[in-house]
């Protein structure tokens, strides 16, 4: 069985400091001091505003008198370059459980994540189902990577998916790129996940990773297709006329999620376990 430190090797590492992130959009006074340029608050010697205290933040640019005044937790903020915030969330429900379909998902994961570490940016990864199973927030150092690798190469398949809920416990997010990885097969509304992300002043992206079985079944005699979020079963023969209404449909549904993308101003990419990694890090990340 492959895992992530299989496909993360040196060569794969300095192909991916080849690509950078970049934002179609201003960072606000909930960036953090870093590499990009912004118009917004950073962290040099000139003194600009305070504001709330958010999980991760440096506890050394707390302003503890504010604290012993109002009984909040304020931080300062200076005149300089602006980290951008990188939101990752992974699905990790029961219909992502096959073997290459989540690998793919997770080394897409971890490709952003060192991106993004690269460039200067903080990264927050959210593992999600029914709801948020795991998070990891605060990391801003290269050196922060192979701690999410490891907590990547862990996480398991179960339960349903739910990325409303996920979304809505996210909690607060610093304006930035909120990343949704999953195959989108879910009932869940994904109109009001948009909305309640772009509500936390996030540029949205939803990426599709489906198995190579799921976007070409093979052709056979008989079939029982099992919904592994519910249980419930399907027997019917995989004919020509069946894997063509399956293909149409499949069609439909990555067109009904472009369509939805496109209307809300969010970002729609569409790969399998077998499209090659780099080639969809750069086209997603242009």
């Amino acid at each position: 069985m492959r895992t992530l430190q299989d496909i993360f090797t040196k060569e794969y590492l300095m192909q991916l400091e080849k690509l950078s992130f970049s934002l179609r959009q201003r960072l606000s006074v909930d960036g953090y001091s870093g590499a990009r340029k912004s118009h917004a608050k950073g962290s040099s010697l000139e003194f600009s505003d305070f504001r709330e205290y958010i999980m991760g933040d440096d506890l050394r640019r707390v302003d503890w008198n504010s604290f012993g005044r109002f009984g909040k937790l304020y931080v300062k903020l200076f005149m300089e370059e602006k980290q951008a915030e990188v939101n990752i969330f992974l699905d990790c429900s029961s219909s992502m459980d096959k073997e290459e379909k989540f690998l793919q998902a997770k080394a897409f994961a971890a490709s952003l994540a060192y991106i993004s570490l690269c460039s200067g940016d903080r990264v927050n990864l959210f593992l999600w189902n029914d709801s948020i199973t795991l998070e990891k927030r605060g990391n801003t150092q290269k050196s922060n990577f192979l701690g999410l690798l490891t907590l990547l190469d862990k996480a398991e398949c179960q339960g349903g998916s739910d990325i409303l809920r996920a979304t809505l416990l996210s909690g607060r997010l610093g304006r930035g790129v909120a990343v949704v990885i999953s195959d989108f097969f879910t009932e869940a509304p994904l109109e009001e996940a948009l909305r309640v992300l772009q509500g936390k002043k996030q540029q949205v992206c939803m990426v599709q990773v489906l198995s190579a079985e799921e976007e070409k079944p093979k052709e056979g005699q008989a079939a029982r297709l099992v919904d592994a979020e519910t249980g419930e079963t399907c027997d019917l023969e995989l004919s020509p006329s069946v894997l063509s209404a399956y293909d149409q449909a499949l069609k439909e549904h990555r067109g009904a999620l472009g369509e939805l993308c496109f209307r809300s101003g969010a970002a729609f990419y569409a790969m399998n376990e077998n499209t090659p990694l780099f080639t969809a890090m750069k086209e997603v990340l242009q």
